[in-house]
């Protein structure tokens, strides 16, 4: 679906090329196009900071952005009407994401029980997000809840079927819980396609420490 916002600028550009108006009409307009786009890039600019932060591997810094930005929305229901003009027609949780994002600093730093919580928010806000039920399964699963981690991580594969983390996930919890065969069954189209299932688990586990202060794995923790 094309934006709105899009199409009403794309009707002004023709309006402007047939009646030709004065210039301090057209600066005008220009001027109409120019500042809610730059409202919109002021508005969203910590919850892109934080995607840089955490793509960086700056934890703290990611989550400290995310927070902000949750606060800024805070009391402006102007966010939630217009963003869907800016995303094309799509609606976009941004508080649901950015709670899944915080999630995630958590679970990098060791923190499970803390990123499970704001997976749950992330999930209560948006039950469309593939994220929110990866982010709940790796939870679950270092803080050795293998069924719950078990049923979100099938949940996080059944939103987006190509999403590789979440079925690797998946397959590793299936074992964990001494499902060999299901386990296979998840892996099994990785390895025709020529990928090796065994290193890719053990590269996405990796990224995650066992807990905050380097304490013994604890059950449900990767191996």
């Amino acid at each position: 679906m094309v934006a709105p916002f899009l199409l009403g600028a794309i009707a002004i550009v023709f309006m402007l090329a047939y009646w030709r108006p004065g210039a301090g009409i057209v600066v005008g307009i220009l001027l109409l196009l120019f500042l809610p786009g730059r409202w919109w890039r002021w508005k969203t600019r910590r919850f892109h900071r934080g995607l840089r932060a955490l793509k960086s591997g700056e934890s703290a810094a990611a989550r400290a952005e995310f927070e902000h930005f949750m606060s800024d929305l805070e009391g402006d229901p102007r966010f939630d009407r217009w963003q869907p003009i800016f995303n094309l027609g799509r609606r976009y949780s941004y508080p649901g994401a950015a709670h899944a994002n915080i999630g995630v600093t958590w679970l990098h730093e060791g923190e499970p029980a803390k990123a499970l919580h704001h997976f749950e928010i992330a999930r209560r806000l948006d039950e469309t997000s593939a994220q929110a039920a990866f982010g709940e399964a790796a939870a679950r699963r270092r803080l050795g809840q293998l069924r719950k981690a078990e049923k979100a991580a099938e949940r996080a594969t059944e939103l987006r079927p190509s999403y590789l983390p979440a079925r690797l996930l998946l397959a590793e919890i299936r074992r964990e819980r001494g499902d060999e065969e299901g386990a296979a069954e998840v892996l099994r189209p990785l390895a025709e396609d020529g990928q090796d299932p065994e290193s890719l688990i053990q590269e996405m586990l990796s990224q995650w420490p066992t807990s905050a202060e380097g304490e013994d794995k604890q059950p449900g923790s990767p191996r």
